[in-house]
């Protein structure tokens, strides 16, 4: 699967709530508002592709979660394009980096 492509819609969306903190599916499943099998099918997306992972939590307690899953690392996903060079990249980031992009990228 392309990358481009794992990075878009309902996935997208999923990143982005991970990037905040380790979350169980069906937390995933009532933000997004969707169904815990379409949850469960993009989860698997995106472990495929190692951009999350994730963790049992040991817990057998009605309502409490036993798998939470998070980011797999810090990455970024570079796209440079100029006169004769065009490339798209995703790369394993280290925390200084991710500090100096964030102040590239501000909303």
């Amino acid at each position: 699967m392309d990358l481009e492509t794992l990075l878009t819609g309902t996935k997208w969306e999923i990143i982005e709530i991970l990037a905040n903190k380790p979350t169980s599916p069906l937390e995933l499943a009532k933000k997004l508002n969707t169904t815990i099998a379409n949850i469960s099918q993009q989860l698997r997306l995106l472990q495929t592709a190692n951009l999350i992972k994730k963790q049992r939590t040991g817990s057998a307690k009605p309502g409490k979660p036993r798998m939470l899953f998070s980011l797999s690392d810090n990455y970024a996903f570079i796209t440079v394009f100029s006169k004769g060079f065009a490339k798209k990249k995703l790369i394993r980031i280290s925390k200084k980096q991710k500090e100096v992009l964030k102040q590239f990228i501000k909303d």
